[in-house]
């Protein structure tokens, strides 16, 4: 708990302000988690008994988290994922190796989309004249989930939510991640100036929370097929990149999309 503590209270500030500022420091700053996170994605791969093409994932990763910026104009996400697609297929024909092929091709594609997909919508928000409160919103909400989980779940965690899964995990924590979203996000939206009312963004909590737990089981569900228990260690006291953007991914995209569809 102390380097989690440590760790969040370095980091955090850190994405604020980039966040805040805008481009290029947001720009840098989500390269940077693109490319550590799509790395840690790869490498689990062979832990589980797959060959992705690391660089060709890494580069399609890094292209997509980019082309979120440039949302505004043109949107290049079509083409990039035809070429993910065909290029990642050449490649394993030049490999000429017949074993695990279609396993490697499989993550290959799912790192593309996983990582660089989800977090090009991280640009995309980010771009909009409101864009950097939305995130601010999406972030702190989901941090205020994952603390409470993680914190009731270790003090008072009996009932396991998710065995076979992430035996850490339990219902006492759950359900105090699903109350923290209910009360994080009208206090979020309030200080952050969001046109919310209370019941959408209490909607929103709730949703967020459940979105967040159900996106960390699913990395959950990617490492205990690959064996490991953290994707990186890179973060003390969180492990990698990848087990902190776990939790964010789901939410993400649930407020984008609510932003996109309901405030156009």
């Amino acid at each position: 708990m102390r380097l989690r503590l440590i760790s969040a209270a370095v980091g955090i500030p850190l994405l604020v302000v980039a966040i805040w500022l805008g481009n290029p420091w947001f720009g840098v700053l989500l390269t940077a988690v693109a490319l550590a996170a799509g790395l840690e994605f790869l490498n689990l791969a062979p832990r589980a008994e797959a060959h992705p093409l690391r660089l060709l994932g890494l580069l399609f990763i890094l292209l997509f988290t980019l082309n979120g910026f440039a949302f505004t104009g043109a949107d290049y996400a079509a083409p990039l994922l035809s070429g993910a697609v065909v290029l990642s297929l050449l490649l394993l024909l030049a490999r000429g190796n017949t074993e695990g092929a279609a396993l490697g091709w499989a993550w290959t594609l799912a790192g593309i989309l996983y990582v660089g997909w989800t977090l090009g919508h991280a640009a995309r928000l980010e771009v909009r004249p409101d864009g950097p409160r939305w995130l601010l919103f999406v972030l702190f909400a989901t941090f205020a989930v994952d603390t409470a989980a993680f914190a009731v779940g270790r003090a008072i965690g009996r009932r396991r939510l998710a065995p076979s899964i992430s035996p850490g995990k339990t219902w006492e924590g759950a359900i105090a991640g699903l109350l923290a979203g209910l009360v994080a996000a009208p206090v979020l939206g309030a200080l952050l100036g969001l046109p919310l009312s209370l019941v959408e963004s209490a909607a929103l909590g709730v949703a967020i929370s459940i979105a967040a737990q159900l996106g960390d089981l699913a990395e959950s569900l990617l490492k205990r097929s690959a064996g490991v228990k953290d994707a990186g260690g890179i973060i003390p006291g969180h492990g990698g990149v990848l087990d902190r953007y776990d939790s964010i991914v789901i939410p993400l995209l649930l407020v984008y999309y609510y932003v996109i569809l309901s405030k156009g």
